[in-house]
């Protein structure tokens, strides 16, 4: 665990080192804004080992993704994007750990395809949409019962020169049936000239609604806050004795990030923070819950980065 802490802290410097190198040639280089845009995008986060409530089991689990993306824009405020993803959640329980006496899973893969549409009707009026296919599933499960299907959107209004303000909505099938709704603010409020409200961005295949909280410390370095709402639900292998069909992670991270910017639209983050209010959930093929249990507050670190070209 702690190996994989080290490697990551040592790729995110290694990473900074490499772009600090080359940033002083990008500034003096104009951006350039299209027509053609691609982008990768990917990173590790660490929940450390936290107990389970209901029996004296502990669990860690290391999540990484990795994501490219290629589109066209028509200007800044007209885009279209395809984005491939894929991921993996390790999760590493205690021996004999169990889920109210159920077995609990072991690896779970997450693939991802979305189209983010940008565009403007209006001067004041922004849209965006990304419909999206996914797939969450043990190894070893089937990949079609792990598929899901939805949709983000949302519009915002300039109210403002510092505010961007707007609703939006989130509508995913999901795993083992029924649907997920989640309301979401569409924000961007420059609260000063250096600290900024915006709506927050998951990491990897995240769904749930959330908010970052930014300090501009100068032009390349930024500290953050970031919170959001996790939900996860993923096709179990069955061939496992004692295991379900359906498994599901719940949990409120709570993160602050300290990020390095070379250039603009390309970033580097540490994080550290905590993830709150977890619960797993184990059920049959038709829904049916077979066991649950809380999990203790978890510590989490890690990295992230992204880049847009």
């Amino acid at each position: 665990m702690f190996t994989l802490i080290r490697t990551a802290v040592f790729i995110t410097l290694f990473i900074m080192s490499c772009l600090t190198s080359v940033a002083s040639e990008a500034a003096e280089t104009p951006l350039r804004f299209g027509p053609w845009v691609w982008g990768l995008s990917g990173g590790v986060v660490e929940q450390l080992d936290t107990d389970l409530s209901d029996a004296e089991s502990e669990m860690g689990v290391t999540r990484s993704f990795a994501e490219a993306s290629l589109g066209y824009a028509w200007d800044r405020n007209t885009t279209i994007l395809l984005s491939i993803g894929a991921g993996k959640a390790d999760y590493d329980f205690s021996p004999f750990a169990t889920i109210d006496g159920q077995q609990p899973w072991g690896k779970i893969e997450n693939y991802s395809a979305s189209v983010p549409i940008r565009f403007a009707p209006s001067d004041t009026t922004n849209v965006i949409l990304i419909p999206s296919v996914r797939t969450f599933k043990e190894s070893g499960a089937s990949s079609s019962e792990g598929r899901t299907e939805g949709i983000i959107g949302g519009m915002s209004w300039k109210m403002s020169d510092t505010l961007t303000l707007g609703p939006g909505l989130g509508w995913f099938s999901e795993v083992g049936g029924g649907s997920n709704v989640f309301p979401i603010i569409v924000v961007d409020w420059k609260i000063t000239d250096k600290l900024s409200l915006n709506t927050g961005r998951g990491l990897a295949a995240s769904q749930g609604p959330g908010l970052s909280l930014d300090y501009q410390l100068d032009k390349k370095w930024t500290f953050g806050l970031s919170g959001r709402f996790e939900k996860t639900r993923f096709s179990l292998d069955e061939s496992t004795p004692g295991s379900g069909s359906i498994g599901e992670d719940r949990s409120s991270p709570l993160v602050a990030t300290i990020s390095y910017s070379p250039w603009p639209m390309t970033r580097v983050s540490l994080l550290v923070g905590a993830e709150f209010n977890g619960s797993l959930r184990l059920e049959d093929a038709s829904g049916r819950r077979l066991a649950q249990t809380d999990v203790d507050t978890a510590p989490i670190i890690g990295f992230s980065f992204s880049s847009r070209f």
